[in-house]
Order: structure tokens, then C-alpha cells, then sequence
């Protein structure tokens, strides 16, 4: 969050019932433009125009603001798809957020159960399994490297084997007859097995 010291309200205006939007004349020149929640801009005494607002307010309003534009695009983002709390954080900061405020954003999405890791990689290791014919050591690779914890990627293969989604016993099988299929010697099936997280061994 950048330092913007004091300044004066120069406009001040309901935006809906829950914000209001104030236009700030910075003692340092310019202005800014912020949506804050009608609680704060009320517990700080509801400042109208020509009130100023010291060094200490102006970044409370400036963060609450800043707090808010990355809720809402971060909303926008996972209604697109599911996104774990790595890449959203890193939308987020792509867009021009702090990364700060970002990551504070992506744990009031956490909060909201707007993201659930735990389903999301479970869906994730089920797919990997089943269309790219993967093995758990591969699986749970792939999973770390979109951003899951080492823990949350085990779960997730464990449940879905537990659930009864995955079976790599019929994976492995699969595999192997695609490849005899192709005439892929044993030294090659083992080096495929090894490859898509079978370890190897035929």
C-alpha cells in the first residue's frame, strides 16, 4: 500500500447503502479516488467536504479501500473457475494489488468458503487420474505445483482412493495394456510407469 500522508475531502457521496465514495485532495498534490464501507467512513465521523484528513485516517481509508476493489476482483476471478489461495493471490497482485491487501482479500474468499482447497484438489487428482492415467507420485506433484500444501495434496489422493474415485490398481493396469498395445517393449513400459508416477515396476 503506498504512503499517502494527509489531505482534504473534496467530494463525498453515498455509493449504495453499505459504501461511500470520497475524492481526497492530498496535501503532497493530486488526488485520490476511494469506496469505502459506510461503517468505517462513519466511525470516523462521516468526513464531508473540506474536512481534513490527517496521516493517520487517510491510510485507514486508503487500505479499506484498496481492501475492497481486491474483494471484488477477486469475486470476479472465481467466477470464472475455481482458484486455490496461491493463484488467486497472484491474479490479484497481477492486477495491481498489494500484496498485502491480497493475500488479507484471499482469506476473507477462505473465510466465505468461497474457496475450498481440500474439494478443489480432490477434484483436481480425480481428473489427473482418470483422463492422464497418473500415479499418486505424480498426482500429488502436479498438485503442489498449482499451489496446494504437501498435506492438503496427500488428503486429497487418500480421499479420493478412499472414496472409492481412483483406483490406481486399474490405473496401472490401463496403462500398461495402452502401451502393449503400441508394442512398447518391457524396458519402455517400465520407464512409462515410472513416468506417469508408478515408480516403475511392471
Amino acid at each position: 500500500m503506498k504512503e499517502i500522508g494527509s489531505g482534504v475531502v473534496s467530494a463525498a457521496k453515498r455509493a449504495g447503502k453499505d459504501a461511500v465514495s470520497l475524492t481526497v485532495a492530498l496535501d503532497g498534490g493530486g488526488e485520490v479516488n476511494l469506496s469505502v464501507p459506510a461503517s468505517l467512513y462513519e466511525r470516523l465521523g462521516a468526513p464531508g467536504v473540506g474536512t481534513s484528513l490527517s496521516d493517520t485516517v487517510l491510510p485507514e481509508l486508503l487500505h479499506a479501500s484498496e481492501y475492497r476493489l481486491a474483494c471484488r476482483h477477486a469475486i470476479r476471478i472465481l467466477e470464472y473457475g475455481d482458484n486455490n489461495a496461491r493463484t488467486l493471490c497472484d491474479k490479484l497482485i497481477r492486477k495491481g494489488v498489494s500484496r498485502e491487501i491480497a493475500a488479507e482479500a484471499v482469506e476473507r474468499m477462505v473465510s466465505l468458503g468461497y474457496i475450498r482447497e481440500g474439494e478443489q484438489a480432490r477434484r483436481l487428482a480425480v481428473g489427473y487420474a482418470r483422463r492422464n492415467l497418473w500415479g499418486e507420485k505424480k498426482i500429488v506433484s502436479a498438485l503442489i505445483a498449482k499451489g496446494y500444501s504437501r498435506p492438503d495434496a496427500d488428503a486429497a489422493v487418500r480421499d479420493a482412493v478412499d472414496g472409492g474415485e481412483i483406483d490406481f490398481g486399474e490405473i496401472k493396469k490401463t496403462l500398461i495394456k495402452r502401451c502393449r498395445s503400441r508394442g512398447l517393449p518391457d524396458e519402455k513400459i517400465r520407464a512409462t510407469l515410472w513416468r506417469y508416477g508408478f515408480g516403475g515396476e511392471e
